[in-house]
C-alpha cells in the first residue's frame, strides 16, 4: 500500500488480523441495502422530511415534528425506534445555503438525551452541501446512494472560523458517526488529515497529531485526505466506515432496516397536519378529463394543500392519457404532498394505473380495479404501456411493475416470487425476472393471474397493491387521522350540470322528452312546441355526450342523416320504405355511439355497455309510445294547449284506406292549417291531407289532386291549375 510503512517485525501479522477483522464488520463498496437486509422483527420507525436550505424556522419545525412522535418511536421489547431523516434538496438549487446557527441547533436537537433509546439515520438521496453536513453528521447512521456527495461543508462559505471548527469536532466526537477529524476536513479547506492503519484499527488524525499517535500505536499506512474540503461520494463514504448503507429508495432503506417500507413514507403531516383536500376523476378518461385533474391538484398545491385524496370512479378509456397523469402524479414530490388514490367503486382498465401512481390505494371491499374496461389495448399498445409504465412510473416509485401492468395488458401472466434469504414477496412476469440479477435468489409460486387482472379492494390490500380497505368515507378520514371536512375540488356548476346529464338516467330521460317532441310535432301544423323541445333536448344530449367524452361529430352527422332520411320517406317518398328504415337504424347507431366510447364492443365489458344502452334507447322509444297514446286522448282538449296536436277524427269521419280512392279530384275545405299536412273535409268528411309543400291556411277550399299509398295530397283550388278529377259532390 501507498506510505506503508512496518515498526515492527510482528507487525505485519498483526495489520493482516486487523484488515480481517475489519472485513467482517465494514461492508464492501459494491454492497447495496438489499444485501444488508435481515429477518429482524420489524420497529416502530418514522421517516421526517429536512428541507434543504435549512434557513428561517424549519429547524424549529423538523423539531417539533420530532417530539410529536416520541412516544410512537420509544423501544418496544429491546428493539430501538427508528427515525430517518430524508434529506430533501429541491428547493436548495439557489445561492441560499443552510444557515449555521440553525443547522448547529438541530444537530444538538438530535444529539440531546431525549432522543435515547432511537436510532436517528441521515438519507441523503441526492446527497447533502453547506451546513446540511453538520445535520446529517449528528445522526447515527448516513445512507445515500453511491453516486450522491456528501459536503463540502463550506458552501457560500469562504471564513471557516474556529466557532464552525469547534462545532464540527464537537458534534462528530459526541455522535461518533463520522470521526471529528473527518467532520473537520468537510469544512475547512485549511486542515490537513490522515487516515492511518494501526494495530487498533484506522485511525482518522489531523495531520499534527499523527506523531502522537505513533507514539500509542503501530502505524502501518498513512493516507492523506483530500482535495479538501471533503466532497464523498457515497461509495467512497462506504470505504471509508462514515456511510453505512447505500441506498437509492426508501424502500431499500427500510429493508435494510428491518422496518415496515410504508412506515418510511415521507409524512408532510409531521410538520403541521394534513391539510386535504379531495379532488375527484370520474366517467371515462379523456385528455380534456387529465387537463381538468391536474389543474384541480395544481390549485389544491397552491392552496397550501399537502394530502391530496383523488376520488376515482371511471371505467378507463384512454390509456396515453392514463399515463400522463400517472407519470405526472409519480413525479409529485413525497415530502411535500401525500397523494392517495381513493376508489370507492371502481378504476378500472388504465384507470388502475391512475390509482396506483398515486404514494398509496384506498378502496372499498367490493370495489374493482383493473379488468376490462372502456378501453381495449391491442398488443402494440400493451408493450407501449409497459414501458411508459416501467420507465415513467416503477422507477420514480421504486416498485416491480409487473403487476401493476398485467391489470390492462391481456395476455400477461404474473407469478408471486419469494426471496429466500429476506423473505421479500413480489409479483413478477417474465419480461421483469429474467433481465434482474438476482433472479436466481427469487422461488417462483403460484400464478396470480392472466392479465388483463382484475381485483377486488380485499384482493388487492393481500397483493400489497391497496394500503387500506375501508367502508366508506368515514373510514379513509379515520385511517389518516384527517379532521374536519375535507374540501372538494369539484368541478364548477356547468361542470356538474354536464356530469348530471352525461348519466345514463338523465340521457335517457332526454331522450323520452326528444321522442315525444318529435311525435307532437309530426303532429302539429308547421314548426311548433313539440318541435323546439324535441331540437333542445337532442342538441343538450349530444353536447352532454360529446363533453363527457363518448360523442363526436360522426353521432351527430349520423342523427341528422337519420332524421333527413325519415323526413324524406314521410313527405316526399311516402310508402317505399328503404330510407324510413335506413333513417330509423341511423337514428338508432347514433343514440347508441353517443352513449359509449367505442364502436364495436371487444370484451365482455363493452358488451355490457352495449346492452345496457340498446335497454336504455328501447326503454326510450316504449315512453314515446305511452306518451304518443295519452297526448293524443289529453292534449287536444287541454285548455291552453288544445292548439299545439291536432284532434284525431271521430270514429264516425274515418274513412277505410280502400274508400279514399273515391276522394280523387273531389273538392272540399280546410279545417286545419296545412304545413304541409293537417285535415280537410272532403266529400262530407275530415280526412288527413297534405299537400306537396305549400301552406295553406284554414276555410281555403281545395281540390283532391292524388291519392297514392293511403295519402291524400291537395292543391287549392284558386292556384290556376286545372282539375284532375271528378266534380265536388
Amino acid at each position: 500500500m501507498r506510505g506503508m510503512r512496518f515498526d515492527r517485525p510482528a507487525s505485519c501479522l498483526v495489520w493482516l488480523l486487523a484488515v480481517t477483522a475489519a472485513a467482517g464488520f465494514v461492508e464492501p463498496a459494491t454492497g447495496t441495502a438489499a444485501d444488508e437486509a435481515e429477518n429482524r422483527p420489524a420497529a416502530p420507525a418514522v421517516s421526517i422530511a429536512v428541507r434543504l436550505p435549512i434557513t428561517g424556522n424549519r429547524d424549529t419545525q423538523v423539531k417539533a415534528a420530532i417530539l410529536r412522535q416520541l412516544e410512537r418511536l420509544k423501544s418496544r421489547g429491546g428493539e430501538r425506534g427508528v427515525l430517518v431523516l430524508q434529506f430533501d434538496s429541491s428547493d436548495e438549487e439557489g445561492p441560499v445555503a443552510s444557515d449555521f446557527g440553525r443547522s448547529l441547533e438541530l444537530a444538538r436537537f438530535l444529539s440531546d438525551g431525549r432522543l435515547a433509546g432511537i436510532k436517528t439515520v441521515a438519507f441523503l438521496p441526492e446527497g447533502a452541501r453547506g451546513h446540511a453536513v453538520l445535520v446529517a453528521l449528528a445522526c447515527e447512521e448516513i445512507v445515500m446512494p453511491p453516486d450522491a456527495v456528501l459536503g463540502p461543508a463550506n458552501t457560500d462559505e469562504p471564513t471557516v472560523d474556529d466557532a464552525m471548527r469547534a462545532a464540527y469536532m464537537q458534534v462528530a466526537a459526541r455522535r461518533k458517526t463520522v470521526p471529528p477529524a473527518v467532520a473537520l476536513a468537510l469544512l475547512d479547506p485549511a486542515a490537513k488529515v490522515v487516515r492511518a492503519s494501526t494495530d487498533d484499527g484506522e485511525q482518522f488524525v489531523e495531520q499534527k497529531d499523527l506523531a502522537a499517535l505513533r507514539d500509542r500505536l503501530a502505524v502501518l499506512d498513512v493516507e492523506e485526505l483530500g482535495p479538501l474540503p471533503l466532497a464523498l461520494t457515497g461509495r467512497r463514504g462506504r470505504e471509508l466506515g462514515i456511510v453505512r448503507l447505500l441506498a437509492r429508495t426508501p424502500a431499500e432503506v427500510a429493508r435494510s432496516l428491518g422496518v415496515d417500507e410504508q412506515s418510511l413514507a415521507v409524512d408532510p403531516s409531521l410538520e403541521g397536519g394534513w391539510q386535504g383536500v379531495q379532488v375527484v376523476l370520474a366517467g371515462p378518461i379523456t385528455a380534456d378529463a387529465v387537463a381538468r385533474t391536474r389543474s384541480r391538484i395544481d390549485e389544491a398545491l397552491a392552496g397550501g394543500a399537502n394530502f391530496i385524496c383523488l376520488r376515482i370512479d371511471s371505467p378507463g378509456g384512454a390509456p396515453a392519457q392514463s399515463i400522463v397523469l400517472a407519470t405526472w402524479l409519480a413525479a409529485l414530490d413525497p415530502a411535500r404532498v401525500r397523494t392517495v388514490a381513493w376508489v370507492p367503486r371502481e378504476a378500472r382498465a388504465d384507470a388502475a394505473l391512475v390509482a396506483l401512481a398515486c404514494d398509496e390505494l384506498v378502496m372499498t371491499p367490493t370495489a374493482l380495479l383493473g379488468g376490462e374496461g372502456a378501453a381495449t389495448v391491442d398488443e402494440r399498445q400493451a408493450d407501449a404501456l409497459a414501458v411508459a409504465w416501467r420507465e415513467g412510473v416503477a422507477k420514480k416509485r421504486g416498485r416491480s411493475w409487473s403487476l401493476p401492468v398485467a391489470l390492462v395488458k391481456p395476455g400477461m401472466t404474473v407469478r408471486r416470487a419469494v426471496q429466500a434469504a429476506t423473505g421479500r414477496v413480489e409479483y413478477f412476469g417474465d419480461e421483469e425476472l429474467l433481465p434482474r440479477e438476482d433472479r436466481d435468489t427469487w422461488q417462483m409460486g403460484a400464478d396470480v393471474g392472466i392479465g388483463p387482472i382484475q381485483l377486488t379492494g380485499r384482493l388487492a390490500e393481500s397483493l400489497g397493491l391497496a394500503m387500506h380497505v375501508v367502508d366508506g368515507p368515514d373510514g379513509l378520514a379515520k385511517v389518516y387521522g384527517l379532521t374536519g371536512e375535507m374540501a372538494v375540488l369539484e368541478p364548477g356548476w356547468a361542470d356538474r350540470l354536464l356530469d348530471a346529464l352525461a348519466s345514463p338516467g338523465v340521457a335517457w330521460l332526454l331522450l323520452l322528452i326528444g321522442g315525444a317532441g318529435l311525435y307532437i310535432e309530426l303532429h302539429t301544423p308547421g314548426f311548433g312546441l313539440g318541435g323546439f323541445v324535441s331540437m333542445v333536448a337532442f342538441i343538450v344530449y349530444f353536447w352532454s355526450q360529446y363533453l363527457h367524452g363518448t360523442s363526436g361529430w360522426l353521432e351527430v352527422m349520423l342523427f341528422l342523416a337519420g332524421l333527413f332520411c325519415l323526413v324524406a320517406e314521410i313527405f316526399v317518398l311516402p310508402g317505399f320504405g328503404v330510407l324510413g328504415l335506413g333513417g330509423g337504424l341511423l337514428v338508432i347507431a347514433s343514440l347508441v355511439l353517443a352513449s359509449q366510447s367505442f364502436v364495436l364492443p371487444a370484451n365482455d365489458y363493452q358488451i355490457r355497455q352495449l346492452q345496457w344502452s340498446l335497454l336504455g334507447i328501447l326503454a326510450a322509444a316504449i315512453g314515446v309510445a305511452v306518451i304518443g297514446v295519452l297526448v293524443r286522448r289529453w292534449l287536444p282538449r287541454a285548455p291552453v294547449l288544445r292548439n299545439v296536436l291536432l284532434e284525431p277524427p271521430a270514429a264516425d269521419d274515418e274513412l277505410d284506406a280502400e274508400h279514399l280512392e273515391e276522394l280523387l279530384g273531389l273538392e272540399g275545405t280546410t279545417t286545419s292549417r296545412l304545413a304541409p299536412a293537417g285535415k280537410a273535409r272532403v266529400g262530407g268528411r275530415v280526412h288527413d291531407v297534405a299537400t306537396r309543400g305549400e301552406l295553406i291556411e284554414p276555410g281555403v277550399a281545395i281540390r283532391v289532386v292524388e291519392v297514392r299509398s293511403g295519402r291524400v295530397l291537395v292543391r287549392p283550388l284558386d292556384d290556376g291549375s286545372p282539375a284532375d278529377g271528378r266534380a265536388a259532390r
